[in-house]
């Protein structure tokens, strides 16, 4: 009997296969540290899993929002973009700086310039003058989404499937009811071209404001807005609202065929209506 016969087979050594939890893990390893959007192929290659592997992986992944498809590849869900790493909003916040100043000093208002993280509308940047004390905002706050109207005009530039993920998919999860709502008051931004406002008398704390999207390269990336204590006349700022957001969009993507169209409100675009 030779030594290896005298091993029993239970003691020997076994290449043990990958647990589905660490195939899972080593698909959203990838996106943590690699390009925002990936084939089914670089997938493959960065993690080593046979294609069949990651494809079905990868269509789980989709389906619990963790990642993301369409026609540019694969990329960080809903869920993995609101726990991964910071994203770097520079060149928005560079982009908006002088205008929000400008809006400011032409509005009396409080000026902001906002994002959307997961559910959650997210302050970058406030600037308020004498006009601060009356609004309670902070910059590095944030507030549910569809309670503001930075928040709406941020979420009517969402196609509704994906609004009904972002609202399901934190722990504050909206009813049918609260989805069919929110769902009807984009459809009224969408109608005003992504202009979101609400008067002061609609509001609990008496303060009137008016958002606008900022648009990027692939679709809205932040609002302007400004907020002003008590009643005031919505149809003065909206104009310098919106303005200021288009503005804001063509210094993003200087050059794009279209990027300066549609500077100003259509005339059929009526503000005195709570959204």
């Amino acid at each position: 009997m030779t030594r290896s016969d005298s091993i029993p087979t239970s003691d020997m050594p076994r290449e043990q296969r990958p647990s589905v939890a660490e195939r899972f893990t080593q698909i959203l390893d990838v996106f943590a540290s690699g390009p925002d959007r990936m084939f089914l192929e670089e997938i493959t290659a960065a993690t080593g899993l046979p294609r069949s592997t990651a494809f079905r992986l990868l269509t789980q992944l989709v389906d619990l929002h963790w990642v993301e498809h369409d026609s540019r590849g694969y990329g960080p869900g809903l869920r993995m973009q609101t726990m991964a790493r910071p994203r770097d909003y520079s060149q928005l916040r560079a982009a908006a700086a002088g205008m929000l100043n400008d809006l400011q000093i032409g509005t009396g208002g409080v000026a902001h310039l906002t994002v959307l993280e997961g559910s959650s509308v997210y302050f970058l940047d406030r600037i308020g003058g004498t006009a601060s004390a009356g609004v309670p905002s902070q910059v590095a706050a944030r507030l549910p989404a569809e309670s503001t109207v930075s928040g709406r005009a941020l979420l009517a530039g969402l196609e509704p499937e994906k609004v009904d993920a972002l609202m399901t998919a934190g722990p504050h999860v909206r009813s049918r009811a609260d989805l069919s709502t929110l769902h009807d008051r984009l459809n009224r931004v969408r109608q005003r071209q992504g202009l979101a406002f609400v008067p002061g008398h609609a509001c609990p704390m008496s303060i009137s404001a008016v958002a606008a999207p900022v648009v990027g390269p692939d679709g809205v990336v932040g609002a302007i807005s400004v907020a002003c204590r008590g009643t005031v006349e919505l149809a003065h700022i909206a104009p310098m609202v919106w303005a200021t957001a288009r503005r804001t969009s063509r210094l993003l993507t200087p050059g794009r065929p279209g990027s300066t169209a549609r500077t100003r409100l259509s005339h059929r675009t009526h503000v005195g209506v709570v959204n």
